[in-house]
Protein backbone atom coordinates (compact mmCIF):
# COMPACT_ATOMS: atom_id res chain seq x y z
CA UNK A 1 0.00 0.00 0.00
CA UNK A 2 1.38 3.40 -1.36
CA UNK A 3 1.90 5.95 1.91
CA UNK A 4 -0.83 8.65 1.96
CA UNK A 5 1.21 11.79 0.61
CA UNK A 6 1.50 15.52 2.86
CA UNK A 7 -1.95 17.51 1.62
CA UNK A 8 0.07 20.08 -0.47
CA UNK A 9 1.68 16.84 -2.26
CA UNK A 10 -1.87 15.50 -2.82
CA UNK A 11 -4.23 18.45 -3.77
CA UNK A 12 -3.90 20.61 -6.44
CA UNK A 13 -5.52 24.15 -6.37
CA UNK A 14 -4.59 27.80 -7.25
CA UNK A 15 -5.65 28.92 -4.06
CA UNK A 16 -6.38 27.81 -0.59
CA UNK A 17 -10.31 28.88 0.80
CA UNK A 18 -10.10 27.84 3.95
CA UNK A 19 -13.28 29.41 5.13
CA UNK A 20 -14.90 27.88 2.17
CA UNK A 21 -18.38 25.77 2.83
CA UNK A 22 -18.22 22.72 0.46
CA UNK A 23 -15.11 21.31 -0.76
CA UNK A 24 -15.13 20.21 -3.86
CA UNK A 25 -12.73 17.01 -5.01
CA UNK A 26 -11.74 16.47 -8.37
CA UNK A 27 -10.08 13.23 -9.46
CA UNK A 28 -8.37 12.75 -13.39
CA UNK A 29 -8.40 10.34 -16.24
CA UNK A 30 -5.99 8.08 -16.92
CA UNK A 31 -2.49 9.03 -17.41
CA UNK A 32 -3.45 12.51 -16.57
CA UNK A 33 -3.02 14.45 -13.83
CA UNK A 34 -4.87 16.76 -10.99
CA UNK A 35 -3.07 19.88 -12.73
CA UNK A 36 -6.03 19.84 -15.30
CA UNK A 37 -8.01 20.93 -12.15
CA UNK A 38 -5.38 24.13 -11.37
CA UNK A 39 -7.97 27.11 -11.91
CA UNK A 40 -11.34 25.16 -11.81
CA UNK A 41 -11.51 27.77 -8.02
CA UNK A 42 -11.79 30.60 -11.29
CA UNK A 43 -15.04 29.03 -12.14
CA UNK A 44 -16.77 28.86 -8.82
CA UNK A 45 -17.95 31.22 -6.22
CA UNK A 46 -15.89 31.80 -3.36
CA UNK A 47 -17.88 29.60 -0.78
CA UNK A 48 -16.52 26.58 -2.43
CA UNK A 49 -12.48 25.68 -3.05
CA UNK A 50 -11.67 22.61 -5.71
CA UNK A 51 -8.86 20.74 -5.14
CA UNK A 52 -7.67 18.16 -7.78
CA UNK A 53 -6.50 14.70 -6.02
CA UNK A 54 -2.88 13.77 -7.27
CA UNK A 55 -2.14 10.38 -7.34
CA UNK A 56 0.95 8.62 -6.81
CA UNK A 57 3.06 9.16 -9.86
CA UNK A 58 1.10 11.55 -11.70
CA UNK A 59 1.59 15.31 -11.78
CA UNK A 60 4.27 16.74 -9.55
CA UNK A 61 4.46 13.22 -7.87
CA UNK A 62 5.89 11.77 -11.02
CA UNK A 63 9.00 10.50 -9.75
CA UNK A 64 7.74 10.16 -6.08
CA UNK A 65 6.78 6.39 -6.15
CA UNK A 66 5.16 3.96 -8.72
CA UNK A 67 1.95 4.14 -9.98
CA UNK A 68 -1.03 2.06 -8.22
CA UNK A 69 -2.31 -0.75 -10.94
CA UNK A 70 -4.67 -2.00 -8.56
CA UNK A 71 -8.48 -0.70 -8.37
CA UNK A 72 -9.01 -1.70 -4.93
CA UNK A 73 -5.73 -0.13 -3.56
CA UNK A 74 -6.46 3.02 -5.41
CA UNK A 75 -9.82 3.39 -4.36
CA UNK A 76 -8.39 2.60 -0.15
CA UNK A 77 -6.05 5.03 -1.20
CA UNK A 78 -7.76 7.86 -1.90
CA UNK A 79 -10.72 7.07 1.16
CA UNK A 80 -7.77 6.93 3.50
CA UNK A 81 -7.11 10.12 2.02
CA UNK A 82 -10.20 11.87 2.20
CA UNK A 83 -10.58 10.37 6.13
CA UNK A 84 -8.97 13.57 6.95
CA UNK A 85 -10.53 15.77 4.56
CA UNK A 86 -14.25 15.71 5.20
CA UNK A 87 -14.71 17.29 8.07
CA UNK A 88 -17.15 19.77 6.51
CA UNK A 89 -19.46 19.12 3.23
CA UNK A 90 -17.80 17.96 0.15
CA UNK A 91 -18.55 16.83 -3.28
CA UNK A 92 -16.71 14.79 -5.86
CA UNK A 93 -15.91 15.53 -9.40
CA UNK A 94 -14.44 12.05 -11.57
CA UNK A 95 -13.96 11.63 -15.01
CA UNK A 96 -13.84 8.27 -16.63
CA UNK A 97 -11.38 6.22 -14.27
CA UNK A 98 -11.31 8.74 -11.90
CA UNK A 99 -14.75 8.63 -12.07
CA UNK A 100 -14.92 4.85 -11.00
CA UNK A 101 -12.20 5.32 -8.61
CA UNK A 102 -13.63 7.89 -6.74
CA UNK A 103 -16.71 6.18 -6.36
CA UNK A 104 -15.23 2.97 -5.06
CA UNK A 105 -13.81 5.35 -2.94
CA UNK A 106 -17.38 6.38 -1.31
CA UNK A 107 -18.03 2.96 -0.90
CA UNK A 108 -15.00 2.41 1.10
CA UNK A 109 -16.29 5.16 3.42
CA UNK A 110 -19.42 4.09 3.68
CA UNK A 111 -18.51 0.75 5.10
CA UNK A 112 -16.84 2.71 7.77
CA UNK A 113 -19.39 5.09 8.20
CA UNK A 114 -17.74 8.06 7.13
CA UNK A 115 -19.46 11.37 5.58
CA UNK A 116 -20.43 10.73 2.44
CA UNK A 117 -20.85 13.69 -0.30
CA UNK A 118 -23.37 15.74 -0.94
CA UNK A 119 -23.27 15.29 -4.57
CA UNK A 120 -21.21 13.08 -6.89
CA UNK A 121 -20.17 14.08 -10.54
CA UNK A 122 -19.13 11.22 -12.70
CA UNK A 123 -17.96 12.78 -16.07
CA UNK A 124 -17.32 10.50 -19.19
CA UNK A 125 -18.36 6.99 -17.10
CA UNK A 126 -20.37 4.45 -17.96
CA UNK A 127 -22.18 3.28 -14.69
CA UNK A 128 -20.11 1.20 -12.94
CA UNK A 129 -21.48 -2.25 -13.35
CA UNK A 130 -21.08 -1.39 -16.95
CA UNK A 131 -17.25 -1.44 -16.74
CA UNK A 132 -14.92 1.34 -18.10
CA UNK A 133 -14.74 0.84 -22.35
CA UNK A 134 -11.12 0.22 -23.70
CA UNK A 135 -9.71 -1.62 -26.09
CA UNK A 136 -7.11 -4.48 -25.06
CA UNK A 137 -4.30 -2.29 -24.65
CA UNK A 138 -2.14 -4.99 -22.33
CA UNK A 139 -1.69 -6.46 -25.44
CA UNK A 140 -0.23 -3.29 -27.59
CA UNK A 141 3.23 -2.22 -27.88
CA UNK A 142 4.46 1.21 -26.75
CA UNK A 143 3.93 2.74 -30.29
CA UNK A 144 0.41 0.87 -30.89
CA UNK A 145 -0.78 2.07 -27.44
CA UNK A 146 -0.06 6.16 -27.94
CA UNK A 147 -1.29 5.91 -31.03
CA UNK A 148 -4.28 4.21 -30.09
CA UNK A 149 -5.38 7.13 -27.55
CA UNK A 150 -4.92 9.64 -29.66
CA UNK A 151 -6.36 8.68 -32.17
CA UNK A 152 -9.41 6.97 -30.66
CA UNK A 153 -9.91 9.38 -27.73
CA UNK A 154 -8.38 12.44 -29.25
CA UNK A 155 -5.78 12.13 -26.01
CA UNK A 156 -3.53 15.14 -25.67
CA UNK A 157 -0.42 13.65 -26.11
CA UNK A 158 2.21 15.98 -25.37
CA UNK A 159 4.53 14.05 -22.91
CA UNK A 160 3.99 10.92 -24.10
CA UNK A 161 5.39 12.04 -27.68
CA UNK A 162 8.51 13.96 -26.28
CA UNK A 163 11.64 11.04 -26.27
CA UNK A 164 12.92 12.92 -23.04
CA UNK A 165 9.65 12.39 -20.90
CA UNK A 166 8.65 9.16 -22.49
CA UNK A 167 10.29 6.94 -20.09
CA UNK A 168 8.95 8.60 -17.13
CA UNK A 169 5.44 9.22 -18.11
CA UNK A 170 4.96 5.94 -20.22
CA UNK A 171 4.86 3.20 -17.34
CA UNK A 172 2.69 5.32 -15.01
CA UNK A 173 0.09 6.24 -17.85
CA UNK A 174 -0.04 2.34 -18.76
CA UNK A 175 -0.18 1.46 -15.56
CA UNK A 176 -3.68 3.44 -15.38
CA UNK A 177 -4.69 1.65 -18.69
CA UNK A 178 -4.30 -1.91 -17.54
CA UNK A 179 -6.39 -0.65 -14.24
CA UNK A 180 -8.93 1.00 -16.48
CA UNK A 181 -8.97 -2.13 -18.47
CA UNK A 182 -9.44 -4.83 -15.69
CA UNK A 183 -11.77 -2.12 -13.78
CA UNK A 184 -14.65 -4.51 -12.18
CA UNK A 185 -17.77 -3.96 -10.00
CA UNK A 186 -18.04 -6.17 -7.17
CA UNK A 187 -22.35 -5.67 -5.54
CA UNK A 188 -22.99 -4.23 -2.87
CA UNK A 189 -24.96 -1.75 -0.50
CA UNK A 190 -26.20 1.24 -2.47
CA UNK A 191 -24.59 4.47 -1.72
CA UNK A 192 -27.42 7.05 -0.39
CA UNK A 193 -25.78 10.69 -2.05
CA UNK A 194 -27.08 12.08 -5.72
CA UNK A 195 -25.43 11.88 -8.54
CA UNK A 196 -25.01 13.99 -12.22
CA UNK A 197 -23.78 11.69 -14.60
CA UNK A 198 -22.77 14.08 -17.63
CA UNK A 199 -20.32 13.11 -21.00
CA UNK A 200 -19.20 14.41 -24.42
CA UNK A 201 -21.71 14.35 -27.17
CA UNK A 202 -19.12 12.95 -29.34
CA UNK A 203 -17.81 10.41 -26.69
CA UNK A 204 -17.49 7.14 -29.17
CA UNK A 205 -18.26 5.29 -25.80
CA UNK A 206 -20.39 6.87 -23.66
CA UNK A 207 -24.04 7.17 -24.41
CA UNK A 208 -27.21 9.09 -22.60
CA UNK A 209 -28.43 5.35 -21.83
CA UNK A 210 -24.88 4.35 -20.08
CA UNK A 211 -25.31 7.70 -17.43
CA UNK A 212 -28.78 6.23 -16.62
CA UNK A 213 -27.70 2.87 -15.54
CA UNK A 214 -26.55 5.15 -12.97
CA UNK A 215 -29.67 4.94 -11.31
CA UNK A 216 -28.76 1.59 -10.12
CA UNK A 217 -26.34 2.29 -8.02
CA UNK A 218 -27.64 5.10 -5.57
CA UNK A 219 -30.84 5.73 -3.25
CA UNK A 220 -31.08 9.11 -3.98
CA UNK A 221 -31.69 11.19 -7.14
CA UNK A 222 -30.10 11.10 -10.93
CA UNK A 223 -29.57 13.38 -13.37
CA UNK A 224 -27.90 12.89 -16.62
CA UNK A 225 -26.68 15.98 -19.31
CA UNK A 226 -24.33 16.01 -22.63
CA UNK A 227 -22.16 18.41 -23.22
CA UNK A 228 -20.81 19.35 -26.66
CA UNK A 229 -17.63 17.79 -27.36
CA UNK A 230 -15.62 14.65 -27.17
CA UNK A 231 -14.44 12.12 -24.69
CA UNK A 232 -12.62 14.94 -23.27
CA UNK A 233 -15.31 17.88 -23.33
CA UNK A 234 -15.08 19.11 -19.82
CA UNK A 235 -11.67 20.61 -20.19
CA UNK A 236 -13.03 23.48 -22.77
CA UNK A 237 -16.34 22.97 -21.08
CA UNK A 238 -15.57 23.81 -17.21
CA UNK A 239 -16.87 27.12 -16.81
CA UNK A 240 -20.40 26.21 -17.81
CA UNK A 241 -19.58 22.95 -16.49
CA UNK A 242 -18.65 24.09 -12.62
CA UNK A 243 -21.63 26.91 -13.24
CA UNK A 244 -23.90 24.13 -13.59
CA UNK A 245 -22.33 21.84 -10.81
CA UNK A 246 -22.27 25.28 -8.39
CA UNK A 247 -26.17 25.00 -8.84
CA UNK A 248 -26.44 21.07 -7.97
CA UNK A 249 -24.42 21.52 -4.62
CA UNK A 250 -26.10 24.79 -3.95
CA UNK A 251 -29.50 22.74 -3.81
CA UNK A 252 -28.39 20.35 -1.59
CA UNK A 253 -27.81 23.09 1.18
CA UNK A 254 -30.56 24.24 0.98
Amino acid sequence: MSAIATTHQLLVRNEERPDAEVRLFCFPYAGSSAQLFLRWNDYVPEWIEVSGFEMPAHGRRLCQSKAIEDQTEAATYIADALMALVDRPYALFGHCLGAALAYEATRILQSRGAPQPLHFFSSGARAPHLGLPIANVNEMNDEDFIEHFGNVYGAPLGLLNDPQMRPHVLPMVRADARMTQDYHYDPGPLVTYGITAVAGEDDPDVELEHLNEWRRHTTASVSTRLYPGNHFFFVEGADQLLSDFTDEIESQLT
